[in-house]
């Protein structure tokens, strides 16, 4: 039993993370205008049921405090594609200091079988 913070909220276990949801496939594509990265791995990622992470980390270098809750995406996104904002800022990393908000997005394609339907 890992002794750090528990992987989704309040659980290690994915099935009780994600009640209902059978099957997932999430691409994550972010800084599409390639100013923070310059290869399409960097920008592209791939999550399924087995390998999904609770956060997906902005690509933006000077972003605090942002990112993507793929949680938050799985349970209240419908099945598409989405736009979404990073919610960081570009100031200090303890966030003392707020910068000017970071202006990276991301586009989540979601494809979930939930169980009865």
């Amino acid at each position: 039993m890992s002794k750090g913070k528990p992987f989704l909220g309040e659980t290690h276990d994915r099935a009780k993370a994600f009640p209902g949801i059978i099957a997932l496939e999430l691409t994550v594509t972010q800084d599409r205008w390639e100013h923070y990265t310059t290869k399409d791995w960097q920008r592209k990622s791939h999550y399924t049921l087995d390998n999904i992470q609770p956060f997906h980390r902005c690509a933006n270098p000077r972003c605090q405090q942002g990112g993507l809750n793929l949680q938050h995406v799985v349970l209240y996104q419908s099945n598409g594609e989405h736009t979404m904002y990073c919610n960081g800022h570009e100031g200090t990393p303890a966030g003392r200091r707020k910068g000017d908000p970071c202006d990276n997005s991301f586009v989540v394609t979601l494809n979930k079988t939930e169980t009865g339907k």
